[in-house]
């Protein structure tokens, strides 16, 4: 993933839509961020995590995934 891109694109690469973990802000507005968890594989507890403000990759994080 790269920064910049859309949470739709994002779905697309990693094939489904992850969880709804955390929103903040009000939606429709640029201020509005939410965040997704994907679960992986790969090993226990494997997982990725995005953060999206006004609809575009702001942050990214994963553990256990190869």
């Amino acid at each position: 993933m790269k920064m910049g891109q859309t949470y739709v694109e994002v779905n697309k690469i990693i094939g489904g839509s992850g969880e709804l973990v955390a929103e903040a802000g009000t939606k429709g507005e640029k201020s509005y961020t939410f965040g997704y968890l994907y679960k992986g594989e790969g090993s226990p507890g494997a997982n990725a995590n995005f953060a999206f403000q006004d609809g575009n990759l702001v942050t990214k994080a994963q553990v256990g995934l190869k």
